[in-house]
């Protein structure tokens, strides 16, 4: 118990750090540094023998992903996230005339042809920040991590290099990521 509250303070430090570089960021930087990730991300074999692709459709402080989004969407199959309760669905991308805002402020896919994980090859996923043992730390609400416990696809998380850190507190719920990929920089997960 007391490690679990030592951990999530530090996970708040971290969340709070990373928020004051984000703000620094201008929009040119953010679309600059989004196309340079995307660019890494779609030279990657994992990407490139995927079929089924679970993407993300960013918030304003997360890496970019529209863009991709569309140029992708006629050559792989797109599938997005959508909150229900406490619990994370996936469903095809057809257009952004099927999208919706979510009560978190995230377009969401309108449909109802459920993804199943076993129809997804691999994950994209969006974090507040990474480290470089491939730890993720979230927006603390465990979306992701419920969703992906029994998962075992390759995962990659999206970030800005600032938000690559020494060191994450996990927790034995976190899952870890396969890859994470930088503007600068591909880290991967080490071998144990």
């Amino acid at each position: 118990m007391v490690k679990d509250m030592a951990n999530h303070s530090q996970k708040q430090i971290i969340r709070e750090k990373v928020a004051k570089l984000k703000n620094s960021l201008s929009g040119e930087a953010i679309i600059r540094c989004s196309e340079l990730i995307c660019n890494r991300l779609v030279s990657t074999d994992l990407f490139n023998q995927s079929t089924c692709i679970a993407l993300y459709y960013a918030l304003g402080d997360e890496v970019l992903t529209s863009r991709l989004i569309d140029e992708w969407r006629f050559k792989k199959q797109i599938v997005l996230p959508v909150v229900a309760g406490k619990d994370l669905h996936f469903y095809p991308y057809t257009g952004n005339e099927n999208l919706k805002k979510s009560d978190y402020g995230i377009m969401e896919p309108v449909g109802s042809e459920l993804i199943t994980p076993e129809s997804i090859d691999i994950y994209i996923i969006p974090g507040i920040a990474f480290d470089y043992n491939c730890n993720r730390l979230g927006r603390g609400k465990g979306y992701y991590d419920r969703y992906l416990s029994g998962i075992e696809k390759p995962l990659i998380g999206l970030c800005f290099d600032f938000q690559l850190v020494e060191r994450i507190p996990a927790d034995i719920h976190d899952k870890k990521m396969t890859m994470v990929i930088t503007e600068k920089a591909t880290v991967f997960l080490p071998d144990i």
